[in-house]
């Protein structure tokens, strides 16, 4: 089924029928194929952005294969394994700058909002005993929910957060250059907030 070009799986939807449209896309894709399958990360850049699939950071730079390096996770948090890639990046690739990207409407924006905290915990039930235990702490905080509405605040902290922990790990000579910014769902524009 689609909706202005969207494809939507359905509960009837199976693995095999997934597969044919991903394969059906992959055939378009390597018809237009435009970039590198050599060079990775011309533009020396890392985009660290929400895993939020209307978040499409090669698109949204009009970028082609090869130009950026894209880190994705939920809320565009900076976590042990965002670090690793990054160090990776910095002294595989001489990455020069770091882009953490938040978006507008984000969904790790719940905190102060109880009645999506409360869906939260129904939708997860047990769940969330089970990740007390095997994380050793709150799920919601192990989730890195941030405040309701402060997509701003949020990619603030992560920009500031990045600094300290670089600074206490590389020399000052390698940290890349660390810009703030945030995309807008509805009208497609990037803001930096330098």
């Amino acid at each position: 089924m689609t909706d202005k070009n969207i494809c939507f799986c359905d509960d009837d939807t199976d693995v095999e029928e997934l597969k044919q449209i991903l394969l059906s896309r992959n055939k378009e894709w390597i018809k237009v194929k435009n970039g590198s399958n050599s060079i990775n990360d011309s533009l020396k850049t890392i985009v660290l952005s929400c895993v939020d699939s209307r978040v499409p950071v090669e698109k949204i730079f009009n970028a082609k294969p090869g130009e950026l390096l894209v880190l994705k996770n939920a809320g565009n948090v900076i976590t042990e394994d965002i670090l690793r890639s990054l160090i990776v990046a910095i002294f595989e690739l001489k990455a020069k700058f770091f882009i953490v990207l938040g978006h507008k409407r984000c969904g790790m924006s719940i905190l102060g909002n109880e009645e999506k905290i409360e869906h939260l915990s129904n939708e997860l039930g047990d769940t969330l005993d089970k990740l007390k235990v095997k994380m050793g702490e709150d799920p919601l905080k192990w989730f890195k929910f941030f405040p309701e509405g402060k997509w701003v605040d949020n990619v603030h902290t992560q920009v500031n957060y990045i600094r300290e922990i670089l600074s206490e790990l590389i020399d000052e000579c390698h940290i890349p250059c660390i810009i703030p910014a945030l995309y807008d769902l509805d009208s497609g524009k990037v803001i930096f907030l330098d």
